[in-house]
């Protein structure tokens, strides 16, 4: 008796081992149910300036657990021309290969990606934009509403302008010069007239169309002058010469948003620190959150003085404002 209760305590047992074993391989191959999920972004710039930003988008996606080849994959042809139907045409072209989120540099791209999504679940992550409630990008920092978030650029232009009083002491007068067909260069330059009168310097504004002419004007300007540089897509990558041109006159150069090489100071954004915050914003989306529902984040701005440059055209710049600075290049 006890023989046969132990054959069949040994047959259920299987049975129940058998039942297991086939709802574990029915949940694994069958259902599908643990299938990794792959997703697809497409990328649009149209200012090579701005591929930091997809650098440290790349990198916050990594940290985030996305691996490209595996379960990630972009799509990004490069650095667009700045043209209404190009941009049009680049974001028809990723629509057309199923992305599943556009990561859009600047405002032309986002607009452009914003109007082709209408009317689909396809989110849109932006960076970096300097006013999208303005732009028609968001209806609201907040609440963005439809399929659109990202990461705004909030103009510190006249932040960035006193320091240049602060770091430069006894400056009487500040050159900006800029090239009036980026309209970046032009919205900035706008705001920085009120912030010189508060300070008690005299702003020229000067329309310089190629860096050439920005070499001219260095070449004009007195020993006691100062410049200030503005974000310009079409002067900023050949500003290097400029800047060591400026450094061997003695001429100091401050900045808003400039590469620190060779100039006294910038106040700027960290381009792959904010591309990392549009990628939280991008694993959110993923991870079931409306993008409408995800506030636009606002990149921080950080002082850099380099002290090198400093000491070159011989000017001594104190402890205390040193020390208020973020970075340091000595």
């Amino acid at each position: 008796m006890l023989g046969h209760n132990d054959s069949q305590n040994r047959t259920r047992n299987g049975w129940t081992v058998l039942v297991g074993l086939v709802v574990l391989s029915l949940l694994v191959t069958g259902c599908g149910g643990t299938k990794a999920k792959t997703y697809t972004i497409g990328i649009v710039n149209y200012n090579p300036a701005l591929d930091l930003y997809i650098t440290g988008f790349k990198a916050g996606m990594g940290e985030l657990g996305y691996v490209e080849g595996k379960n990630l994959t972009y799509i990004y042809s490069g650095a667009l021309k700045n043209d209404e139907q190009v941009i049009a045409a680049e974001v028809k072209r990723l629509m057309d290969q199923k992305v599943d989120l556009f990561f859009t540099l600047g405002t032309p791209t986002t607009v452009a990606a914003k109007k082709a999504v209408a009317g689909t679940k396809i989110p849109v992550v932006f960076a970096p934009i300097g006013n999208p409630v303005a732009d028609g990008v968001v209806a609201s920092i907040r609440q963005p509403g439809g399929n659109v978030t990202g990461v705004q650029v909030v103009n510190a232009a006249p932040k960035a302008l006193t320091w240049l009083v602060k770091i430069i002491p006894g400056t009487k007068k500040v050159h900006v010069p800029y090239n009036p067909i980026d309209q970046t260069s032009v919205s900035t330059a706008k705001l920085l007239p009120e912030t010189a009168s508060q300070l008690g310097i005299e702003l020229a504004l000067v329309e310089v169309n190629s860096s050439q002419e920005e070499m001219n004007l260095i070449r004009s300007l007195p020993k006691d002058a100062a410049v200030f540089f503005v974000p310009s897509p079409s002067l900023d990558g050949s500003r290097a010469a400029v800047r060591k041109l400026a450094m061997e006159l003695g001429i100091p150069i401050g900045g808003y948003n400039q590469a620190q090489d060779d100039i006294v100071y910038s106040y700027t954004i960290d381009k792959s620190a904010q591309g990392k915050q549009a990628a939280r914003l991008a694993d959110q989306i993923f991870k079931g959150t409306n993008p409408g529902d995800l506030p636009v984040e606002t990149g921080e701005f950080f002082l850099i003085i380099n002290l090198k440059t400093a000491q070159t055209i011989g000017l001594n710049i104190p402890d205390e404002i040193l020390r208020q600075a973020d970075t340091v290049i000595r």
